[in-house]
């Protein structure tokens, strides 16, 4: 379980998002939407401790996260930000970077930790890769084995940033299944989504975001119907029950 009471921050002086109250349950899946620059990301970055809240307090499991230390946190909450290049590394060796808060010094892997990491290459689906150079994948495998890190990390809380990036259709849904799943093993989920259609079908929640602010926190047929999805994205939300799904129009 995560929790956002009144929090407010943002870079510097500049504050982004503002009184936010929000909880994220546990074995629920929130995508968070909103218009590009409403604030999703320093969402994110503030419940995963990246950036310190100007005011309000964030819980991770019922604890203050500005008391834990980072590799304690790191065991509770584990964030995969946007695309970014790590150099050149084989894909298992990147997986194995979840596992850093749980080694001491100097770095070496248990027998444990190496099970977490399969485990987690085949859940993502990159197992057949896990010897070739992350930087010679396409852009889909790459957010693949980024996800696979991300679980190897084995937190109860994850925190995604459009973890649908360079993915096409059909490995969107792989992903957004395994978002289920993860759901199904109890994992509390928050993401950031620009596929509404995706984030509509796979969420038990979702936060409306509007000008750094939480407008609207609530079941999907519930935030499709106010006024608050559509100012803040500048479209309305219809349902099909023929084809089981919301359509969206401006």
């Amino acid at each position: 379980m995560l929790e956002m009471k009144n929090v407010s921050g943002g870079y510097g002086k500049r504050i982004v998002v503002s009184e936010i109250n929000a909880l994220f349950s546990k074995g629920e899946i929130t995508s968070v939407i909103g218009a590009n620059g409403c604030g999703k990301s320093t969402l994110l970055m503030l419940a995963a401790g990246l950036i310190t809240c100007d005011t309000g307090t964030i819980l991770a499991d019922g604890e203050d996260i500005s008391k834990l230390s980072r590799n304690v946190l790191a065991r509770k909450l584990s964030y995969l930000p946007q695309m970014k290049n790590p150099g050149s590394i084989s894909v298992r060796s990147l997986v194995s970077h979840g596992r850093f808060p749980y080694l001491g010094y100097p770095r070496r892997y248990t027998a444990e930790d190496k099970r977490k990491v399969d485990e987690a290459m085949s859940l993502a689906g990159v197992s057949e890769l896990a010897d070739r150079n992350f930087g010679e994948l396409s852009g889909g495998q790459q957010q693949r084995v980024r996800i696979a890190m991300t679980l190897a990390q084995d937190t109860d809380i994850i925190l995604l940033d459009e973890p649908m990036t360079y993915l096409d259709i059909r490995h969107k849904l792989e992903v957004s299944e395994l978002i289920g799943t993860l759901r199904e093993m109890g994992k509390t989920i928050v993401a950031v989504m620009h596929d509404l259609d995706i984030a509509f079908a796979c969420s038990d929640k979702i936060a409306v975001m509007n000008g750094g602010r939480l407008t609207a926190f609530d079941l999907p047929e519930a935030i499709a119907k106010s006024k608050s999805f559509e100012d803040a994205l500048g479209v309305r939300a219809l349902y099909s029950g023929e084809f089981g799904r919301y359509f969206f129009v401006k």
